[in-house]
């Protein structure tokens, strides 16, 4: 039996080869090994001990000392964020748990990849364990947290705590709305819900709305103060449905559950992980919102409402500035509201008496009408005189907007003792307004912090940008040829460009022109005579006048195109060229009179010359004519315009070349233009 031998590789073929290779290797040389946080479970005192551990940190230069947060859940409806926390279980057996840690002011993009795995819990519990919740206050039946604040691309975890608050046991729907439609853009995607009370999805209630770009005109939402949670305040409390009636209003996703058995006084954890999209990096240092609805079946229990306040970071630092939007319309400006709020975190070892924020105010910003809505850690605010205690300081200098809160003990979250982060934490929240000669330009605020004496920790911007917005104008004017004053014609229109644009911007027109039919300039030519030989010696000499004249009018379509700068409130500069479509009418009349004299050769004294002979014939012709047609004539232009060039009246003035097919003619245009 014969074998066929296959061919070794050729030369180039084993070079491709090689480079494939290559490439493949300094890929995986390149690209950032994935890290997990892991954690260890040892029994103490009837429970479990959880311990993380996590990879280690890649500090970012000038940063505070990079540290890590922590998020368990025990897989029984409990959760944590201590660090190393202890949870005794009700019943013995296994129990899924899950570690999620965050890592603040770490180099790496993203934070290590959450663990979860089960857990032996060997004996029963003496008691049954306390859960934990996070209700904020009495009253509430329905309350929302997050493990960390958003950033794209990662998971959020958010804790939906809900209680029986009545008498007797309940039915109900649990409802989670996400996705704001304020925002253009979606920022999360659903993954999963934890659930360990029996709770079942309802796809009924489930859905997504398509992504859209709704115009925003004005700032979309006040936020009242209350720490992190915001609530809607009524007065009158609202059903079930006009509460999840507003809701779908205002976000574009919906995720329902179904709840059974809900004893009086019991509380119970549902737990929701969501997934942060790409686009979300477009609203970096935004308030964005989770709202949660709990709707019994029991008429006896009201219905309620919780919203959950978060902001968009590109990195987890604890320190930072947020805005209550990042894209707002420019009409109206003057008195519009903005809410920025400022976190820190005394990372130190000791707890801060003094903490002073300075913040950078924007150009157009009235910094008179800033008030402060809320802020932690809670004293009143300082009087003048000042009195003994721990008090909030206000002021405005040329830097900007500074906050300074006195004789406060604010814990270090590397002090001993200290456990609960949460505990660490400050913010001042305050809303500002706009000067109504804002510029119409991006602008951003950052804060420096500053603990006791220590080196200033310096946050992110917060960046507000104006949406485009539209500015049609109405437009009225008068043109003609540079060297035909009289000649001219009006013409209307409309304009479209941007809203009170402060940059280089582009304008769109179109006008229509009129122009009445007017007597066009007498043109007359004269034909000298032509000698005809009509019989014997008798010749014609025939000369002819032709008189041309008639009317000429039209109906013009004129689209300019143009770019314009406006250098100040009054005065703006622009270039431009046009395409325009004229609908001519009209006619043309022509006299043509001829004029025919005999003469008669005669010779006198040896020499022939003419004389006339008999009486000359005249005859008169006229013809009319009526003239339609199109022609298309394009054209170059500057332009000027002065009054209110934003928004408003003005007047303006264009010149340019309009190009024909045998000559350029110069034309000027006048018009009075109002751009809403």
């Amino acid at each position: 039996m014969k074998t066929r031998q296959i061919p070794k590789a050729t030369k180039p073929v084993r070079l491709l080869l090689a480079a494939l290779l290559l490439q493949s290797v300094l890929l995986a040389q390149t690209q950032e090994p994935e890290r997990v946080s892991e954690f260890t479970v040892t029994p103490e005192n009837g429970g479990l001990r959880f311990k993380a551990q996590n990879p280690p940190l890649s500090q970012i230069a000038g940063a505070p000392t990079a540290f890590y947060t922590h998020y368990w859940e025990f897989g029984d409806g409990g959760f944590s964020f201590e660090e190393s926390p202890l949870h005794v279980y009700e019943k013995a057996g296994p129990y899924p748990a899950l570690l999620a840690s965050t890592a603040h002011y770490d180099d790496k993009k993203k934070p290590p990849k959450p663990t979860s795995k089960q857990v032996l819990a060997a004996t029963d519990g003496a008691n049954k364990p306390n859960l934990g919740d996070v209700f904020p206050e009495k009253g509430k039946t329905i309350a929302m947290k997050t493990n960390r604040q958003p950033a794209a691309e990662q998971d959020l975890v958010c804790i939906i705590s809900y209680q029986n608050t009545g008498t007797y046991t309940t039915d109900g729907r649990l409802h989670l709305f996400f996705n704001e439609k304020k925002f253009p853009t979606t920022h999360f995607s659903f993954f999963e819900a934890r659930t360990h009370y029996g709770e079942r999805s309802e796809a009924l209630y489930s859905h997504t709305e398509p992504p859209a770009a709704p115009e925003r005109s004005m700032l979309a939402a006040v936020f009242p103060g209350g720490g992190d949670a915001v609530g809607p305040s009524f007065l009158e409390a609202p059903t079930a449905e006009e509460l999840l009636q507003k809701a779908r209003k205002d976000y574009r996703e919906e995720q329902a559950w179904r709840f059974s058995n809900l004893r009086p006084g019991e509380k119970r954890n549902l737990f929701v992980t969501l997934q942060g999209t790409a686009n979300m990096l477009r609203d970096t240092s935004a308030f964005i919102h989770l709202q949660g609805i709990i709707a019994p079946f029991d008429p006896a229990i009201a219905p309620d409402s919780f919203a959950v306040e978060i902001e968009i970071v590109s990195s987890h630092d604890p320190n930072a500035i947020a805005v209550s939007d990042n894209r707002v319309g420019y009409r109206g400006v003057a008195g519009k509201k903005l809410d920025y709020k400022v976190r820190f975190q005394n990372n130190g070892e000791g707890p801060a008496q003094k903490v002073e924020l300075t913040i950078s105010m924007p150009q157009g910003l009235n910094a008179g009408k800033m008030r402060p809505l809320d802020w932690y850690p809670k004293c009143p605010i300082c009087t003048t005189p000042r009195q003994p205690g721990s008090c909030l300081d206000t002021a405005t200098t040329d830097k900007g907007l500074v906050f300074t809160f006195r004789d406060i003990h604010l814990p270090g979250s590397r002090q001993k003792g200290v456990t609960e982060y949460d505990s660490t934490k400050g913010f001042v929240r305050y809303r500002i307004e706009a000067d109504k000669d804002m510029p119409k330009l991006p602008f951003r605020s950052q804060a420096s912090i500053v603990f006791d004496k220590n080196t200033p920790v310096v946050t992110n911007f917060s960046k507000t940008s104006f949406k485009w917005g539209i500015s049609p104008g109405l437009k009225v004017g008068y043109g003609f040829l540079a060297d035909s004053l009289s000649g001219g014609y009006l013409f209307f229109g409309a304009s479209l460009s941007p809203y009170k644009s402060w940059r280089l911007y582009p304008q769109v027109e179109l006008l229509t022109g009129l122009k009445s039919k007017t007597d066009l300039p007498e043109h007359l030519t004269v034909i000298q005579g032509d000698t005809t030989k009509l019989m014997g010696d008798l010749d014609t000499i025939v000369s002819q006048e032709i008189l041309e004249t008639g009317t000429r009018g039209f109906v013009s379509v004129e689209i300019p195109v143009l770019l314009r700068k406006n250098f100040s409130k009054f005065f703006g500069l622009g270039l431009g060229g046009s395409a325009r479509v004229f609908f001519d009418n009209g006619e043309d009349r022509v006299r043509t009179t001829t004029i025919a004299t005999p003469y008669r050769l005669t010779d006198i004294g040896g020499f022939l010359h003419y004389e006339p002979f008999g009486t000359p014939v005249t005859t008169t012709e006229e013809t009319q004519q009526d003239i339609s047609g199109t022609r298309v004539r394009f054209s170059a232009f500057a332009d000027l315009t002065l009054g209110d060039v934003r928004a408003g009246p003005n007047i303006g003035f264009r010149a340019g070349a309009m190009f024909g097919e045998r000559e350029t003619q110069v034309f000027v245009q006048v018009s009075a233009e109002y751009k809403f």
